[in-house]
């Protein structure tokens, strides 16, 4: 990095409604370290603690001066951020996040936002929930968990069976940004095939029943010469005896 100028960072004055946005002002110390870190200060240092009161304005600098007297030898770089962030970041912010958390899908305003966004949203809300001692409160595996769960439904049929226990979340995204361009190109369809359905015997024919069963009497008749073939029969009434004799007389 040498013959390379890199300005400091913005001077923080609390008068200012940007900097009650966590994420500004997690921006603004994240890249205050890697300055610092760019000119060999050591982050655990008195002189990363000192430079900061050079940074702070209005009743940021008041609490600054404050807490260094407070805490004297125990006051530390991120000891004060923590207290800087309580100061100005509103109590109601973190309950905004988490409700951002919460409810966060890869669906927003009716658009899917596509995979790879979705990601790194989850990511941004990790690193800004944080609790009072400046550790995070959304681990790895609850991250995970949460990037699964909102998964299309043809990747919930494909891609999670072969998830791995020692699979990342980088691993998840990138497998999943694959499945994502697969689907795009239309080498995986998204609707599910239908369900293969039980045969079925048809519905009893009483007509056709009865014709098989004479061809099968028939057939078994002709094979067998013992047995006759059932035959009809009719009934005959019986002649009316005075009616003939009168056409035999005449």
């Amino acid at each position: 990095m040498k013959g390379i100028k890199i300005d400091a960072t913005e001077n923080l004055n609390s008068g200012d409604k940007k900097w009650r946005d966590s994420q500004y002002l997690d921006t603004w110390v994240n890249a205050i370290q890697r300055w610092l870190s760019m000119k060999g200060i050591r982050l655990k240092t008195k002189q990363l603690l000192e430079f900061i009161g050079f940074k702070l304005q209005g009743s940021a600098l008041t609490t600054y001066n404050h807490n260094l007297i407070k805490e004297k030898d125990k006051a530390s770089f991120f000891s004060f951020m923590l207290v800087l962030r309580e100061f100005l970041i509103p109590s109601t912010s973190k309950d905004l996040l988490w409700k951002e958390w919460e409810t966060a899908s890869p669906h927003k305003d009716g658009r899917h936002m596509g995979i790879k966004t979705f990601a790194n949203w989850l990511e941004e809300l990790q690193i800004n929930l944080i609790d009072k001692d400046g550790n995070q409160c959304i681990s790895e595996e609850v991250k995970c968990r949460k990037f699964l769960n909102h998964l299309p439904d043809y990747m919930e049929t494909t891609l999670v069976p072969q998830i791995l226990d020692s699979w990342t979340f980088n691993d998840l995204v990138k497998k999943a940004e694959s499945y994502e361009a697969a689907r795009k190109h239309g080498r995986i369809s998204t609707t599910p095939k239908p369900a293969r359905q039980p045969a079925t015997s048809p519905a009893p024919n009483p007509i056709r029943n009865h014709r098989r069963d004479r061809k099968r009497e028939n057939k078994k008749s002709s094979s067998n010469p013992g047995i006759k073939p059932a035959t009809k029969t009719t009934t005959t009434k019986d002649p009316d005896w005075e009616v003939v004799n009168k056409r035999l007389i005449s």
